[in-house]
Formats: structure tokens, sequence, C-alpha cells
């Protein structure tokens, strides 16, 4: 890509951080470049949007007794489930079954710190998660 098609817009979601993409200029020199695109700056608040959706759909099947705290947190530090299921270290149909309450209240001291650490809060914030 040369340096002229870089996209130099501004990019409100990188809050005024410098975003750096490396280009080639015309005598085939590799240079770094400012890299801001209004398209992208779309998709991240899309996304960003679609995760506060999910928190609050989260909070509500709390509520209902359906879903467990790992659920909203896991949405709150911006995860998905094959996220989680790494960072935790764990197959993907576990941390799922962990994702509803009948199943978390079951969970041990062990389990819940490999959450906790992962969304970096103690364990007793997800035992004593309060809506």
């Amino acid at each position: 890509m040369e340096k002229i098609e870089v996209p130099q817009e501004e990019n409100k979601t990188l809050d005024g951080i410098k975003k750096v993409m490396y280009t080639t200029d015309n005598d085939g020199e590799f240079k770094t470049a400012n890299y801001g695109s209004s398209v992208e700056e779309f998709a991240t608040q899309v996304a960003v949007e679609e995760y506060e959706v999910l928190k609050q759909e989260s909070l509500e099947n709390i509520k209902k007794g359906l879903s467990s705290p790992i659920e909203y947190f896991m949405f709150e530090n911006r995860m998905d489930l094959p996220t989680l299921a790494s960072v935790v270290g764990m197959f993907q149909f576990r941390v799922k079954r962990h994702l509803r309450m009948n199943n978390f209240n079951k969970l041990n001291d062990k389990v819940l710190s490999k959450y906790a650490q992962a969304f970096n809060i103690k364990i007793e914030e997800l035992k004593d998660f309060k809506v």
C-alpha cells in the first residue's frame, strides 16, 4: 500500500491515540504512517454497542436466574465464548455450562479464580454479584 493510500481520518474510538501502519513509499522503502479510518471507527462503535446490548440482556437473565455473573463479565470485558475459553484454559462447552446460573452455583474457588483472574476482579465480586 502506498503512503498516499493510507486513510488519514480522525478516529474517535482510538481516543486520540495514533495507530501506526507500515507502508511502502514510491521508492519501495518501508515507512510508518498514522492510520485513521471512518469505516474502522464505525465498525468499532457497532461492536461496542452490541456488547452493551449483550451486557444488558445478561443482567436481565441474571435477575431471572438464568445466566451467571460470568456471562456479564465476559461481555463487560468484550470477550466472546472462544476468547474466554482460551483465556481461562478450558474447553468452550465447559465455559458455556458455567454461563448458566445452576452450574455456576456449583463451581469451586479454583475454577472461579480462573474467571476472576481473566476479568481482573476478585472472586468475591463473582460470588456476591448483585444486579
